[in-house]
C-alpha cells in the first residue's frame, strides 16, 4: 500500500467525525457529524460531494433528525443513495437510540430523515452484489448485535444474532464480503480486554468463526483490495499513543502497514476504490483531533482524505 497525498476535506473549528464516503452517479459523497462536542444534541449530518479530483467539495444535505445525529454511512443501490445514521435524544434522566435514514435519488434532492428501529443502531450498512447488510447492536440488551439483509437498502429482514457478548460490550461491526460470498467481520468490543473480535461466514451467513484479534482498536473498519482484507480503526498503542491506523489481515492476524497523520480523538474511517481502477486506486476518510490538540483545543477535529494506491 502506498499513500500518494493526505488532504483536508473539512475543517469549520467544530467536532467533525465518523466519516463514510461513496462514489454515485459518477461523483464522490463523503458523510459526517458535525457538532460543537463529540457529543452534543444539534449535532447533525453533512453530506458533501466533491469533484473527481477530490479537492473540491461542497455541501448538498444536512440531515437532523431532532436529537443528536450522528455516524452517518453511505449506502449506494439502484434506487438512490441512503445516509444511515443514529438520533441520540434525552428522555427524561435516560436517552433513547434510532436508526434511520435519509434518501436521495440524484444526490440534489433529499428526502426527510426516516426513523427504522429504536433501541438498535445500524451502523455500516454496505451493499454486496444485488443485497444490503449490516450489522445492528443493541442500545438495550448491551453486547447483542444482530445481522440483518435487506433487497433494497430499507426493508431489512434478520439473518441471526452475530454476537451476543455484554461482559465485553461487542457493539460496532464493520462487514466486508469476497467474490465467492464469505463474510468478514470485524466487532469492536469496549470492556474487558477491549480487543475486536475478526471472524468469517460462509452464505448463508448465520455460522460465525470468530477469534480475538491481539491489539485494541476502535471505530471498526475492514475492506477487501486486490483480493487482500484491510482493517483500520483507533489503535491504541502500547506506548500509549492514539492514532488511526491500517493493518493487512494474514491468515487471521493482523500486520500494522500505516499510521495515518492523527492522534487524540480519531477513527470511523471510510473507502472507496474509484472507479475503473481495478481496486489499485482508493480514497480513505477519517476524522482526527491532532491538528488541534498542539492549541490545546480537544473537542475540535476535521474531515480528512487519504489518497492511497494498492499493487
Amino acid at each position: 500500500m502506498k499513500v500518494n497525498e493526505i488532504r483536508v476535506v473539512f475543517d469549520n473549528g467544530m467536532h467533525n467525525a465518523f466519516t463514510s464516503i461513496a462514489w454515485f452517479r459518477g461523483a464522490p459523497y463523503v458523510a459526517f457529524r458535525c457538532g460543537v462536542d463529540h457529543v452534543s444534541p444539534e449535532g447533525r449530518v453533512l453530506v458533501l460531494r466533491g469533484n473527481a479530483e477530490g479537492d473540491y467539495w461542497q455541501p448538498v444535505a444536512s440531515i437532523y433528525a431532532g436529537a443528536d445525529t450522528r455516524d452517518p454511512k453511505l449506502l449506494v443501490t439502484e434506487k438512490g443513495l441512503y445516509v444511515y445514521c443514529f438520533a441520540r435524544k434525552r428522555e427524561g434522566e435516560a436517552y433513547t437510540y434510532t436508526s434511520g435514514y435519509a434518501f436521495s435519488e440524484d444526490g440534489d434532492f433529499w428526502q426527510p430523515w426516516v426513523a427504522v428501529e429504536r433501541d438498535w443502531i445500524y451502523w455500516r450498512p454496505e451493499r454486496f452484489g444485488d443485497t444490503c447488510y449490516v450489522a445492528a447492536y443493541s442500545t438495550d440488551r448491551l453486547g447483542r448485535v444482530r445481522l440483518l439483509r435487506s433487497a433494497d437498502g430499507a426493508s431489512w429482514q434478520d439473518i441471526c444474532v452475530l454476537v451476543d457478548d455484554e461482559p465485553n460490550y461487542a457493539n460496532e461491526v464493520a462487514l466486508a464480503m469476497e467474490p465467492g460470498g464469505r463474510m468478514w467481520a470485524l466487532i469492536r468490543r469496549d470492556r474487558g480486554s477491549g480487543r475486536p473480535l475478526f471472524g468469517w461466514a460462509d452464505a448463508p451467513h448465520a455460522d460465525w468463526h470468530l477469534q480475538e484479534l491481539p491489539l485494541k482498536l476502535q471505530g471498526p473498519y475492514m475492506w477487501i483490495a486486490r483480493g487482500n482484507i484491510y482493517i483500520s480503526g483507533r489503535w491504541y498503542h502500547a506506548s500509549g499513543l492514539v492514532n488511526t491506523a491500517i493493518f493487512l489481515m494474514r491468515e487471521g492476524a493482523p500486520t500494522p502497514l500505516y499510521v495515518l497523520p492523527s492522534g487524540g480523538d480519531t477513527s470511523y474511517m471510510g473507502a472507496c476504490a474509484i472507479p475503473g481502477s481495478e481496486e489499485r486506486h482508493w480514497w480513505l476518510t477519517y476524522y482526527s483531533s491532532h491538528a488541534y490538540l498542539v492549541r490545546g483545543k480537544t473537542q475540535r477535529s476535521a474531515i480528512y482524505l487519504a489518497d492511497v494506491s494498492f499493487e
